[in-house]
């Protein structure tokens, strides 16, 4: 029975494969994982974390020639990558929650400056004088290219991608449809945005402060387990079964299934950050045409704002 329902399927799927379909193609599962790694970590952190992967490499590939003991210089290898990661897990998401703040300061601050009759580059270039925390190069680059000659609609979007989040995209949203139509009504959205953002950064508090408990628990555990091993290798009897083939391989699965419930109890306490929508984002699953991307970005400028 299992073989006849496989011979269609397999069929069919070989069919799709030579002729192919005329669904919209999506991002693949890597660059969806990986832009939703990447979306909180900083530039600087980036050159960070490789310099530690080639220190790890260099480490790794040392200890093995000097004890022998693959095993032991793989584990070594991934603790000089993961424990930093392991022991400072919030450090992203408390910058995120500033900067979202100091969104919301930002829209409370154009929204009185238009209030005041001016235009919305006159707007944005008075915020500049004092931005709020966490957002100071993001606003000066935004002023220095309008005042350079941007069109206002290439420099928000601009702004948008430099804070990459979708909170920034639905400010940016009402941002942009002002610039497009020069209508009224713009102070009121910012107010009514501002609200929503500072509603939006009390949640994430919240929610931060619930995931710290497990977070304390990752970082103890962490500790106390390189611990207990670093007093392992001290006693040589200890040590010695895992000097062997069998001994390595029984290593290496008790150090990859330890690695693993320490991954799994920090993706856990993660914040998992929703896609965007005035950019074709790699996390999102939603299928669209490229012939469609423009409409679409249109359409969703209208859908944040409301």
């Amino acid at each position: 029975m299992v073989c006849a329902m496989a011979v269609p399927a397999g069929s069919m799927a070989v069919l799709v494969g030579v002729v192919g379909t005329q669904q919209p193609p999506s991002a693949s599962w890597w660059r969806r994982w990986r832009a939703g790694r990447l979306a909180l970590v900083p530039a600087g952190e980036l050159r960070k974390r490789r310099a530690r992967w080639v220190a790890a490499a260099v480490l790794g590939v040392a200890v093995w020639l000097a004890s022998g003991v693959f095993a032991v210089a793989a584990l070594l290898a991934v603790a000089v990558v993961g424990v930093p990661w392991l022991l400072s897990p919030t450090r992203y998401a408390v910058t995120r929650i500033e900067q979202l703040e100091g969104l919301g300061e930002w829209c409370q601050r154009c929204a009185n400056a238009l209030q005041l009759g001016m235009g919305l580059e006159q707007a944005l270039a008075s915020t500049r004088k004092h931005p709020p925390k966490g957002l100071e190069e993001q606003i000066t680059d935004l002023v220095d290219r309008l005042q350079v000659g941007w069109r206002p609609q290439e420099a928000l979007r601009q702004f948008a991608a430099e804070m990459n989040d979708v909170t920034a995209d639905k400010v940016a949203a009402a941002l942009l449809l002002s610039a497009a139509s020069r209508g009224p009504g713009l102070a009121r959205s910012l107010e009514d945005m501002a609200d929503s953002v500072r509603e939006e950064v009390a949640r994430r508090r919240t929610i931060e402060a619930d995931r710290a408990k497990p977070r304390t628990t990752v970082r103890w555990m962490t500790i106390l387990s390189l611990g207990i091993v670093a007093a392992g290798f001290l006693v040589p009897d200890y040590t010695a079964p895992y000097g062997s083939v069998l001994g390595q391989l029984v290593l290496a699965g008790l150090g990859g299934g330890f690695v693993a419930v320490l991954v799994w109890m920090r993706s856990l306490a993660d914040h998992r950050p929703v896609s965007r929508f005035l950019v074709a984002d790699p996390r999102s699953r939603v299928r669209s045409t490229p012939a469609a991307g423009a409409a679409g970005a249109s359409d969703a400028v209208g859908a944040g704002t409301r």
